[in-house]
């Protein structure tokens, strides 16, 4: 065998003085290609990102709408929220049976009844301290807390728990304290001391703003872990959308926001999510009430630098309407995580001269965008692609035009998005009568089409291009509306009741509720307490 393999290899193989043809040559390895990874999303992250409605693909985009690498698959199961826990029926609740059994120790001589010792009940806040008295031989039991307490290292008697929950319920309403005790009294409660629900309602204040103020800090956290876990070439990058709130009850389109403002709240919402979650606020106040009593007592100061507390951080004679400020400090917060891509704001806001100032960068801006059905189908008809919306916009413009003037017809079924052209489908006209076109001359239809061109053109086509609004900062104008009323001014507690807006509008009602007593509740009140 080994004679035959040593006659094959001269036979067949490489014979002496050969040139190999590759002599001389550089070898080129192609890559290999890989296969595009897959990948199982958390439930949460799948619901909040993923958009399958143009096609049967799962599909993640971008801050540009570009579409993200990896191949999806359907979610994780659904983790539970923390108020499902509190939902299941079979949850051992403490609170729902008596688990504190009192047995006083009895005179054996005495066959009296036991009863509570009502003129020496001992009150704290709305929470008491009881002990039972015999009514026949004047025996008296030891005092009993019928309240939970916080478990506080500081000297001194403890916190009641409930004291705090209604404070932080306090901050989810319009109501004030003093409105609070008046719903007390009406009940025949006794009430807690107006002063010492303020002093409460001031430390809870202040254990809100740190608490939503980290909570926002980890929700821009995870978009960073999920921009990278979904693909993102730059996982820092985010859209946003911001908008300014003022307490001004008269603001509407003709009426400036510089009227009677003491109070503006800027928000800053993500755009990267379909859950919208607000990473950022600042909250601006002129309102102090001690420098109030300070001058009617005579005593010039000057807020906010005047010694003591001052519940105000902008001067009296500042502009109320300055959000590119407002902008800028919001931007601040959010660099220390993500980095602003692409913001969307109303036409007539500054806020991007201040994110542009604070980022060192420049952003891209976007518009509101306002009268979308159009816009919205021309992006789903061309699937996104804004060459093809642009070069046939021009002609839509002209189809809306005959519409109203009443030329619906063959042009509205060739280039309209939205009308027909039919008599029995056709766009309904909401500011005319039924079947009634406007009468225009040729003037007044250039004009209608120039002023159309302002919202459908292709400046303003470059500047919604992601169909962008700012919706959800309006709504959660909404919600603060709930918390922080413009028709109120809660000087002290303006900051607190703002973050527990936006606390609630990030996790809802109950989540939120159960986050605040659950993590950082308790010991953030601790802090506050020792320091």
């Amino acid at each position: 065998m080994a004679r035959k393999r040593k006659a094959l290899s001269k036979k067949f193989g490489f014979q002496k003085g050969n040139t190999p043809a590759t002599k001389g040559k550089k070898l080129k390895f192609e890559p290999k290609i890989e296969s595009e990874p897959f990948m199982r999303l958390p439930h949460t992250v799948f619901e909040s990102r993923v958009s399958h409605k143009s096609s049967k693909v799962l599909e993640v985009h971008d801050v540009e709408q570009s579409v993200c690498p990896p191949m999806l698959l359907w979610p994780r199961p659904k983790i539970p929220e923390q108020i499902d826990e509190y939902l299941d029926p079979t949850f051992p609740d403490p609170d729902n049976h008596t688990y504190k059994h009192y047995v006083p120790s009895l005179n054996n001589g005495c066959d009296g009844d036991l009863d509570f010792d009502s003129h020496a009940a001992q009150k704290w806040g709305f929470a008491w301290r009881e002990r039972l008295k015999c009514v026949t031989c004047g025996f008296v039991g030891q005092y009993y807390k019928l309240y939970h307490e916080v478990n506080s290292p500081a000297p001194g008697r403890k916190a009641a728990t409930i004291n705090m929950g209604i404070q932080a319920g306090l901050m989810t309403t319009s109501i004030s304290n003093k409105s609070f005790r008046d719903i007390t009294l009406t009940c025949n409660v006794i009430p807690a001391n107006l002063s010492g629900m303020q002093k409460l309602a001031n430390k809870v204040g202040s254990v809100i703003v740190n608490f939503n103020q980290q909570d926002m800090k980890d929700i821009r956290e995870s978009l960073v872990a999920e921009n990278e876990m979904v693909g993102y070439a730059n996982p820092v990058l985010v859209n946003v959308e911001t908008d300014g709130r003022y307490n001004n009850p008269i603001f509407n389109s003709d009426v400036t926001a510089f009227q009677a403002g003491t109070q503006v709240v800027q928000t800053m919402v993500e755009n990267n999510t379909k859950l919208k979650h607000i990473v950022s606020v600042f909250t601006g106040n002129k309102l102090c009430k001690v420098a109030s009593r300070l001058r009617n007592k005579g005593i010039e100061v000057l807020c906010p630098n005047h010694a003591g507390h001052c519940s105000a951080n902008l001067a009296e004679d500042s502009v109320i309407g300055n959000e590119t400020e407002y902008a800028r400090q919001c931007t601040i917060e959010l660099n220390d995580k993500l980095k602003i891509a692409h913001v969307t704001t109303d036409g007539d806001s500054k806020a991007v001269n201040g994110i542009t100032n604070a980022q060192r960068s420049n952003v891209k801006i976007l518009r509101d965008a306002r009268c979308t059905a159009e816009l919205t189908y021309a992006f789903k008809a061309h699937e996104g692609k804004l060459f093809a919306v642009k070069n046939h916009m021009p002609a839509v413009i002209k189809a809306i035009v005959l519409c109203y003037s009443g030329g619906c017809g063959m042009s509205c079924q060739i280039n309209s998005y939205v009308c027909a052209g039919m008599p029995s489908d056709h766009w309904q006209k909401g500011f005319l009568p039924n079947k009634e076109p406007l009468k225009m001359t040729s003037d007044d239809e250039v004009l209608v089409e120039n002023c159309i061109n302002v919202l459908l053109g292709p400046k303003s086509l470059e500047l919604v291009r992601f169909l962008t609004s700012t919706q959800k900062c309006e709504a959660f104008n909404r919600t603060l509306q709930r918390c922080n009323p413009k028709i109120v001014t809660h000087s002290r507690n303006f900051s607190g009741r703002v973050h527990t807006a936006v606390h609630l509008r990030n996790h809802k009602f109950g989540n939120s509720t159960i986050l605040h007593y659950k993590r950082y509740w308790v010991q953030s009140l601790l802090l506050a307490h020792l320091s």
